[in-house]
């Protein structure tokens, strides 16, 4: 079982509502879930925006990043 913390945070009422809607429209089982999809999803945005500037600081295109991505993978 993965270890988790519990934290605690204030909302804007608007930002509560939508979370109910959503999980009311069977998007999301809980607030939980919700809370956690929506941070998986901000830092990847995140890391895919760092890497992009760092590939444009270092004059690497694109298709040569996932290039170099997909020989990582394949362990080369």
């Amino acid at each position: 079982m993965t270890k988790s913390k519990s934290v605690q945070a204030r909302i804007p009422n608007r930002l509560y509502r939508e979370m109910q809607e959503r999980i009311e429209r069977g998007l999301y089982s809980s607030k939980s879930e919700l809370i956690r999809e929506s941070l998986r999803k901000t830092f990847a945005e995140q890391s895919r925006s760092y890497l992009r500037e760092l590939a444009e600081e270092e004059e690497i295109s694109e298709s040569e990043m996932l290039e170099k991505w997909k020989e990582l993978r394949e362990g080369a």
